[in-house]
């Protein structure tokens, strides 16, 4: 048996870069600080500033998708879907007719006094590998929607927003890039 030692290994041809199966080529994160809100009910708006641009270095890398969200809903229920070039992926499989397919969904309800889920706020992380056999930048971000147009969802706050010190916290959420060799 051999033991290969080595201080530095340098790539032989200029701009291949060095590649070993399994291991992290690059890494891309965004992070949104500040908030984003929609009452656009069951459908889906884009968190446009949630968007994360990577340019993979060979067709056969695969790129892992982790996003760490901090979500509040003005009433019953937030759901996400990552999408690629805007493109939804990662999705749950059909059932029924009329479900939505997502990568992400919480639900809070509070039966007969709706209105505790004002307070509600929790953190959602998700993780997906993807496939996406090019060379080309792709843009990665996520959508979101909620119950219906007379509720909100919301990233980084709660609906009930109070500025006080025994209140919410102000968070951040992330969508973090990983280019893995193959």
């Amino acid at each position: 048996m051999s033991i290969l030692k080595v201080d530095t290994i340098n790539e032989k041809t200029s701009g291949n870069g060095v590649a070993i199966p399994g291991h992290v080529i690059q890494v891309k994160q965004t992070v949104l600080a500040d908030t984003f809100s929609t009452a656009i009910g069951p459908d889906f708006a884009e968190v446009t500033d949630l968007r994360t641009l990577i340019t993979p270095t060979s067709t056969s890398s695969k790129i892992l998708i982790q996003g760490d969200l901090s979500v509040g809903q003005h009433y019953y229920q937030v759901r996400g879907r990552l999408l690629r070039d805007s493109t939804p992926i990662g999705l749950g499989n059909q059932r029924g007719s009329n479900r939505k397919r997502v990568t992400w969904n919480t639900i809070h309800y509070s039966g007969a006094a709706p209105g505790y889920s004002i307070y509600h706020f929790q953190q959602v992380s998700f993780s997906f590998l993807d496939s996406p056999a090019t060379t080309n930048e792709i843009t990665y971000s996520m959508d979101m929607g909620g119950y219906n147009t007379s509720y909100t969802v919301y990233l980084n706050r709660a609906h009930s927003d109070t500025d006080g010190t025994g209140y919410n916290g102000t968070p951040q959420s992330t969508l973090t890039l990983m280019e893995i060799a193959q």
